[in-house]
């Protein structure tokens, strides 16, 4: 079906980009009267407070009326100039590394030129943090206040001074933790380990928590606008994305968004992680970090400038060291990572070309969990009592009772064209290709003991995707219409097994009582969207659009093929098509077809192939009343396809008749505020909006510790309000704000079978129970980031910044491991503060060297980021009875204790 969807699509595309050339050489009444339109030139020069002419500005003129920008930079005399720029009102944005932004209103007359020459003043506090050159405007330049302004969802900026509060080790995931409604989840502090992020109480990622996060992966992920989570499963690996240095900024939408800006898991927003640019001109950045427990990081970004048209950036890091989470045998979770980034930009006349390669990897030890209360649980090769009361708030099990190393690995190849058709349309193209591995093996294992002690788990996935995008400007509308194509192999293969037994991971032997999977899916995603920008006048914008979106995925299990199997190993399976035996039904290896067996094939189904498509239509708005107000609202519905993967699930051990797409309805209202020299509001801005989510047919499938997975289904609501403001009072002076307060609950949730008939909640059938009006767990109630930057001045030079950042997560509720369900107990809210200081150790040098030193959790408080309720099986082997352990008691992730890292930076 979805070869149809993908034919159709085609022929839509090909249709409209005939139909969209065709109108450039012979326009209809409309295009022609824009052509016919009249237009000017917007020109001027920029200079310094002295009058020297400043070369290399980067300058962007926006149309705001269609909301369309061009771009250029300043010639070796400051000059700049535009033609063919029509004559309704634009914003000129002019952007120097070094300076502070400059921004004006310009309405060119139809008879002559507009002139803007702009003055830049040196670069306040915010605006002069990390300098790293000025970004070629071709390329991805942070989003200025103006450009948060201008769009009609909610948007959080994270640039450079508030991704560097994470701390100088911080991955990926770190770095979203300061963005309205962040709630990372962990087991380290570093980027080279996993970690789960809700935002608003939307899931993506998974850190191996023993309790269920509801539907991950419906959080859409980018890197320099290409998709990099899992199409597959959702699941975006945030060790991925290991090095803080190598970021030029973060991007947050909240909600879907506009349809020509949605990839294929973003029902509840989007991160876009924008990495190092092309500059104009030359630049290097070398640093080099220590901290405790011997982690230290080296990273590094060089910039060619531009060339010809040419220009490159380069960039890289490597990070090692232990985890603040110890045994008592001196074990302490080491982990390592390193990733690096070349990217190539060739601007022309008639638009740009650019090529990016990136590639990531990094592993690191996983610990268990750990009872915050003594249960009498008993490490086997000390007698400790095992809990955060007794053997240590920040202990784990020593390396001979459990040890599991995971690996996460990211090869990424993109490129992406922008065509100025004319001066009214546009192309873009994006083609790139991603590799995704994950490997993870565990050798010792107490908790685990008998025929699957051992793990060797190894999935990867193969994903090649072109997106498309035209464009074309009339009088009164902006018209955006594409799609996109992705296919990609996931494979899932996993192996538990006993070496005494003649099990094996590296040669992929199964031994009696294993449990093991290799399945191959085919997932194909077609998507083809049409919005319309209109815009009676400047000030107001009403952009309604459509996706059509279409899912196919094939489904064979390879594990006979890609594993041997021991003497004497009869696997069970789910498919007809394998032999029948006939069987003992009280086996625990029993199966549908009554095979006796001694080993477990957890993606035993038939082969199989299911598709489904969905229509999402939207509808966004902003009106602009006045220069400094934003007041904008939407509605936006987005499909997701169901996860595939892991031990369980859809076609695994999920009858794929029930492929069922979740779907995410998104409100929101809100305004933003923006003043650039008003009394105590210099380069201020403030957001503010309410959104209301309905996300619904879910399904969400579940593995307990102890290897029991069941289907869960529900339904759920998210709603609350989101704030973010900056503001620089003063040249030296810098503080920021982001908070939110949220709520989520199960409108319905059905624990059991429910592909079974489960009747209702008054009056519940085949076993299943109902849990409707619960909280969703691990949504805290609020979040708040908050700082205050500082510099020290002498002779406008920077003697030292002070920095001060407090973070405060709210209360959550907690997953039940005992009931199989959410429930209503909540952990308590946790704050912590960070200190920094930055000083130059030689700031009369034009070659500045800068040392930083970052105190993260000044007041060392003792925290957990992560708990949930036991029901006693997970470390049932070191209870005193292991057949009746105990249960109800709560586990936990602690938070990293206080940490203190130092930094020297080199920049010329």
């Amino acid at each position: 079906m979805l070869r149809k969807w993908i034919a159709a699509i085609c022929m839509a595309l090909f249709g409209c980009y005939v139909a969209f050339a065709a109108s450039a050489s012979a326009p209809s009444a409309a295009a022609a009267s824009a052509a016919s339109a009249p237009t000017t030139e917007v020109r001027g020069k920029v200079v310094d407070a002295a009058g020297a002419a400043v070369s290399g500005a980067a300058v962007t003129l926006t149309d705001l009326a269609a909301n369309t920008s061009v771009h250029t930079t300043t010639n070796a005399k400051g000059q700049y100039d535009f033609h063919d720029v029509s004559t309704g009102p634009h914003l000129i944005v002019i952007v120097k590394s070094g300076f502070g932004t400059f921004s004006q209103r310009v309405t060119p007359p139809a008879t002559s030129a507009a002139t803007v020459n702009a003055t830049l003043s040196v670069a306040s506090l915010a605006q002069s943090v990390t300098v790293r050159g000025t970004v070629n405007p071709e390329a991805k330049p942070v989003p200025t206040r103006t450009d948060v302004m201008l769009t009609p969802n909610t948007v959080r900026v994270l640039d450079r001074l508030q991704l560097e509060a994470a701390g100088p080790v911080a991955g990926g995931a770190q770095m979203i933790q300061a963005t309205p409604g962040a709630n990372v989840i962990g087991y380290g502090e570093t980027g080279g380990t996993k970690y789960s992020i809700l935002l608003n109480g939307i899931a993506q990622g998974w850190a191996g928590e023993a309790a269920t996060i509801t539907e991950p992966g419906s959080l859409g992920i980018t890197f320099d606008g290409v998709p990099i989570s899992d199409p597959a499963t959702g699941l975006w690996q945030s060790a991925t994305m290991p090095q803080n240095l190598m970021m030029q900024d973060l991007s947050v939408t909240y909600g879907p968004g506009q349809p020509m800006n949605r990839w294929f898991s973003s029902p509840g927003g989007s991160v876009e992680f924008t990495p190092i640019q092309p500059t104009v001109g030359h630049h290097l950045s070398v640093a080099l970090t220590d901290g405790p427990y011997g982690q230290q990081n080296f990273a590094f970004v060089g910039n060619t400038g531009a060339f010809k048209g040419w220009s490159t950036v380069l960039g890289g890091g490597l990070g090692r060291g232990d985890d603040y989470l110890q045994g008592p045998d001196g074990f302490g979770n080491h982990s390592k990572n390193g990733s690096v980034l070349g990217k190539t930009l060739k601007t022309f006349s008639g638009g740009s070309i650019a090529m990016g390669i990136f590639y990531a990897k990094a592993g690191g030890y996983r610990p268990t969990t750990i009872p915050m209360t003594d249960v009498g649980l008993v490490e086997p090769n000390t007698g400790l009592h095992f809990s955060q009361a007794t053997s240590g708030y920040y202990s784990v099990l020593p390396y001979a009772d459990y040890n599991k190393y995971d690996t996460n690995e990211m090869f990424l190849a993109y490129g992406r064209e922008n065509l100025f058709l004319s001066p009214t349309s546009s192309l873009q193209n994006l083609t790139w290709f991603n590799h995704i591995r994950r490997f993870h093996e565990r050798n010792e294992d107490s908790i685990s003991p008998g025929a699957q002690v051992d793990e060797w788990n190894n999935p990867f996935s193969d994903i090649f995707g072109d997106q498309i995008d035209m464009s074309k400007t009339l009088p009164y509308n902006t018209i955006n219409f594409g799609g996109y194509l992705l296919h990609e192999l996931y494979n899932s293969h996993n192996i538990f097994y006993n070496p005494t037994d003649g099990g094996s991971g590296a040669e992929q032997i199964v031994s009696p009582g294993a449990k093991f999977r290799s399945g191959y899916f085919q997932y194909d995603n077609a998507v083809f969207y049409a919005q319309d920008d209109i815009h009676p006048m400047a000030r107001i914008h009403i952009i309604p659009g459509l996706r059509v979106n279409g899912f196919d995925t094939s489904y064979s299990d390879q594990a006979y093929r890609d594993f041997r199997l021991a003497p004497g190993v009869v696997p069970s399976t789910h498919c007809s098509m394998y032999s029948d035996t006939g069987g003992n039904a009280t086996d625990p290896f029993y199966d549908v077809f009554g095979t006796n067996t001694n080993a477990k094939d957890q993606g035993s189904l038939c082969p199989e192939h299911a598709s489904s498509s969905a229509v999402e239509p939207s509808i966004d708005a902003a009106v602009y009343p006045v220069n400094w107000l934003t007041i904008y609202g939407g509605y936006d519905t987005e499909y997701r396809s169901p996860a595939l993967g892991g031990g369980g699930g859809m076609f695994q051990s999920t009858d794929p008749a029930y492929y069922i797409l979740a779907e995410g309805k998104y409100a929101q209202f809100g305004g933003k505020m923006h003043f650039t020299n008003a009394p105590g509001l210099k380069n201020f801005i403030l957001g503010v909006d309410y959104f209301h989510m309905d996300y619904t047919n879910l399904e969400i499938d579940y593995e307990t510790a102890t290897g029991v997975t069941g289907t869960d289904g529900g339904d759920y609501t998210n709603h609350g309000v989101d704030v973010f403001f900056d503001d620089d009072p003063n040249s030296n002076v810098h503080f920021f704000l982001n908070f939110a307060g949220e709520a989520s609950n199960y409108t319905t949730y059905v624990l059991g079978n429910v592909l079974a008939a489960c009747g209702t909640a008054s009056n519940p059938a085949n076993g299943c129970q109902f849990y409707n009006g619960l909280p969703v767990s691990y949504v805290p109630n609020y979040t708040l980031n908050t700082g205050i930057y500082y510099a020290v001045q002498y002779h406008h030079h920077d003697l030292i910044q002070p920095r001060l950042v407090i973070e405060s997560t709210g209360s959550q509720h907690l997953w039940s491991n005992l009931s199989g369900a959410p429930s209503t107990q909540t952990m308590p809210a946790y704050t912590t503060a960070n200190l920094s200081f930055v000083a130059p150790l030689n700031f009369l040098e034009k070659q500045p060297v800068n040392l930083e030193v970052d105190i993260m959790n000044l007041a060392n408080s003792e925290y957990n980021q992560y708990e949930y309720i036991s029901s006693g099986g997970y470390f049932a082997p070191l209870a005193p009875d292991p057949n009746n352990p105990p249960s109800g008691y709560i586990n936990a992730y602690p938070g990293a204790p206080r940490s203190v890292y130092g930094t020297i930076t080199y920049q010329f």
